[in-house]
């Protein structure tokens, strides 16, 4: 009878999973400047006034692609503080109407074809294709006009944007919309 003895080794190399996360950042450009904050003045010496709207997917390292939406907020400035104009901004073919407080009125321009490249939905406007790393949505609002050059004393246009990853249908349960073909619809 003989004895048998058996030595196991084992080794494993050593594996670096190198995991790099998606980066998204958007930036608000106006009349084809990137602004802070979305906060551009407008011009004061006439009724209408220039103010395009569009946004940028950021082109740094590892930007991923992504959806934008964007709210217009009017508000109009009082020495007792600030007032919303109509809260409920609808868009009427290819303009908005904002009623200040004092009955003046504001016309926001929209793109002629903005509804070819943007859709609308409880004060939120998507932009419905996908936006690739630098490269900038399609021009939401091309102008904004006042009944009287007084309002531009009080009346401010402040532009905010979200920005949410192509990928996973992220935009769908964060924002409620639907993708199809990788367009965002509203249900």
């Amino acid at each position: 009878a003989g004895d048998t003895s058996a030595f196991f080794s084992t080794s494993t190399a050593t594996k670096n999973n190198n995991f790099v996360p998606g980066v998204l950042s958007t930036s608000i450009f106006e009349n084809g400047v990137r602004t802070n904050e979305g906060t551009m003045v407008l011009n004061h010496e006439t009724q209408t006034t220039q103010k395009m709207i569009q946004v940028e997917n950021s082109n740094h390292l590892n930007e991923i692609d992504t959806y934008v939406r964007v709210m217009l907020v009017p508000t109009f400035r009082t020495p007792e503080g600030s007032e919303a104009g109509n809260i409920f901004l609808e868009p009427m073919s290819n303009y908005i109407l904002v009623t200040e407080p004092e009955g003046g009125t504001i016309t926001l321009n929209l793109n002629s074809s903005w509804s070819v490249h943007w859709t609308y939905s409880n004060g939120y406007f998507y932009h419905k294709a996908i936006v690739h790393p630098g490269e900038l949505t399609h021009v939401l609002l091309n102008s904004v006009t006042v009944s009287e050059i007084d309002l531009w004393e009080t009346f401010r246009l402040e532009v905010l944007s979200d920005a949410i990853q192509a990928e996973n249908s992220a935009a769908n349960a964060a924002w409620g919309v639907d993708i199809s073909s990788g367009q965002i619809t509203i249900p």
